[in-house]
């Protein structure tokens, strides 16, 4: 039986990255949304507490495993993280690994079948990612699609719901914008010790900020958003013109704090997405998530 010492939390809670935790809910709450109401009843509570704890959970299966791979490196570059430390022995973390597994799979049992499928895709998605392709061409695309997968999660306790073109629409173009955001967080973050070129710097990163902002703008235009996507969507740009701006010089610290800034507006997009969907205020209330984690990431890394 493994005893986790309350001296030794702050180990497991750095481990676990307990920041990046906060950006899960909103990407739960956005596939519901879309797929049901969110109106607040039992039942929808309950079907949203059981995914938000199976993503969670799903979430620190990766991050253990990233660190369990990683092992030998963080050794030599990173010798004070909780596994590479000693601090948590690697038996402990591989039955910390199972214990999660576990746990999420009995959960997205309880939900729904689509759930647990969707759940499997994931713990296949994070440990090719974990093992194979994180140092790759492909580890960026890779946690984009686990990213996705966490999204359309959100959508599984009511998949059947999911019967009109609009929704489809909706869902087809939020699952489309997240993958390409968070690819770019992960190219951002593989190069931020190597540099980049002058191109990718100059026009890639920009254009590619600028097209997911004009195309937010467009669908709410079009129709298939609420005019309240726009309010929090100027939040958004303003983060990401600073983001820009951190890019274009070679400060590697102005580089990882951008990477962190833009983890963060993972829920500054989900709360564009929300208001568009349901209104102002549930964007509003669910960008409260950026609080704790803002107040988390001044003591405890995140990436």
């Amino acid at each position: 039986m493994i005893h986790m010492k309350s001296s030794n939390l702050k180990d497991y809670l750095l481990l676990i990255r307990l920041p990046n935790l906060f950006t899960l809910p909103s990407n739960i709450l956005v596939g519901f949304a879309i797929a049901s109401s969110l109106t607040l009843t039992f039942t929808s509570f309950v079907q949203v507490l059981l995914l938000v704890t199976i993503s969670i959970f799903l979430y620190c299966v990766g991050l253990v495993l990233n660190d369990l791979f990683d092992y030998n490196i963080d050794k030599k570059e990173r010798p004070s993280r909780p596994i590479a430390s000693g601090k948590i022995s690697r038996k402990v973390a591989i039955v910390l690994v199972i214990i999660f597994t576990v746990i999420a799979l009995s959960l997205s049992l309880l939900v729904s079948v689509p759930t647990f499928g969707i759940s499997m895709v994931l713990i296949s998605l994070i440990f090719g990612y974990d093992k194979y392709l994180k140092n790759t061409q492909a580890g960026p695309f890779t946690i984009a699609a686990a990213r996705v997968m966490n999204v359309t999660l959100g959508t599984s306790a009511s998949l059947n719901n999911i019967d009109s073109f609009p929704q489809f629409v909706i869902l087809v173009f939020v699952l489309t914008i997240t993958f390409v955001y968070v690819t770019l967080i992960g190219f951002i973050s593989k190069y931020e010790v190597q540099g980049f070129s002058e191109n990718i710097k100059l026009y890639l990163i920009p254009v590619v900020i600028a097209a997911i902002i004009s195309s937010i703008i467009l669908f709410t235009f079009i129709g298939f958003f609420k005019y309240e996507s726009l309010i929090i969507l100027v939040l958004f740009t303003f983060i990401m013109a600073e983001a820009v701006y951190r890019i274009q010089k070679k400060d590697p610290i102005g580089i990882q704090q951008c990477v962190q800034k833009m983890i963060v507006s993972i829920i500054v997009l989900d709360s564009t997405y929300l208001s568009g969907i349901r209104g102002l205020e549930v964007g509003l209330a669910v960008l409260l998530l950026v609080v704790p984690l803002l107040i988390l990431s001044r003591k405890m890394y995140m990436t």
